[in-house]
Formats: C-alpha cells, sequence, structure tokens
C-alpha cells in the first residue's frame, strides 16, 4: 500500500477503496484501510433500508476490509469509542458498541448489540453471539466462540469459550 492511496478527510486518514456511507460521523485522527465498509445495511430479515448511524471515535485504527453496519432504527447508533484497533475482515453486526483502547483481531465476528467494554481483546478468528457483553479488560483467546457474557479481567477460550481454569 502506497502512502498516495490514502486521502486525508477532515483529519482521518482513508484509503481511496473505502466506502463511508453518510451515515457515518468520524471523530479525528482515524486512519480507515483499503475496502473497509462502514455504515452498511444491517442484515436483519425482512429489512430492506435501515436509518440508524454509526459513530467512529477518535484515533481508531480500521484496516482493510473491515465491515461495520448501522442499526435498522434511525435512533439507534453503532459505536466505536477511541483509541481502538480493528484489524483485518473484521465485522461489527449492528448495534454493536465497541468502547476505547480495544483489540479486535483478524477475522473476528461480533453479532449485533454486542458491547465490548474498555481495554478488551478479542483475539484471531473469534466468533461472539449477538447481545454478548465482554468485561473491561477480558480477553477472548484466539479461534473462540462466545455464547455468554464475559466478565471483566477474565481471560475465557474454546468453543464454547470458558474461563481459564
Amino acid at each position: 500500500m502506497y502512502n498516495d492511496d490514502y486521502i486525508n478527510i477532515d483529519g482521518n486518514e482513508i484509503h481511496r477503496t473505502a466506502i463511508i456511507d453518510p451515515c457515518v460521523t468520524l471523530g479525528k485522527g482515524n486512519r480507515i484501510g483499503p475496502y473497509a465498509v462502514i455504515g452498511g445495511n444491517a442484515e436483519v430479515r425482512n429489512v430492506r433500508e435501515c436509518k440508524g448511524r454509526v459513530v467512529i471515535g477518535d484515533n481508531n485504527t480500521i484496516s482493510e476490509h473491515v465491515t461495520i453496519q448501522r442499526p435498522v432504527d434511525a435512533d439507534r447508533v453503532t459505536y466505536v469509542g477511541n483509541g481502538n484497533i480493528i484489524m483485518a475482515h473484521a465485522h461489527l453486526g449492528h448495534d454493536v458498541m465497541v468502547c476505547n483502547n480495544t483489540e479486535i483481531c483478524t477475522s473476528t465476528v461480533l453479532g449485533g448489540y454486542v458491547t465490548v467494554k474498555d481495554g478488551a481483546r478479542i483475539k484471531l478468528h473469534c466468533v461472539v453471539r449477538n447481545r454478548i457483553t465482554v468485561g473491561t479488560g477480558a480477553t477472548v483467546g484466539m479461534g473462540s466462540v462466545v455464547t455468554k457474557d464475559v466478565a471483566d479481567n477474565a481471560v475465557v477460550y474454546g468453543n464454547p469459550a470458558k474461563p481459564k481454569a
């Protein structure tokens, strides 16, 4: 990737191939990689048009091929806070809330309504089912399938993910 492929828009470095829907509000200092799609419609049965918004804070890295969906309802938000790194091929479903200083690793999928609290780390190729909360400072081990809430500072791994003994 060449630096000329990035365009500075309102204090953000955005790759020329990234797609950012008008429903997206961006803070400053973000870097958005090639072929990222931010603000696409949620995948909800029998819904053709989504009216929610995506709000992204400051100083986030959103790598190549990341997808971040907007909610169905106009009064709802998919939210990414500040200082996060969202690695290649990650997917953030509709109504997701990612707080601050988190790490969402390559090929991780967050279902709709997932909350990832401050400082949480979700390692490579994890799946977090919808309506789950990953607690502050928690770590989800590589390849895990998360089907239950993860407590603050817990380390979980496996399929289904369970606390480290």
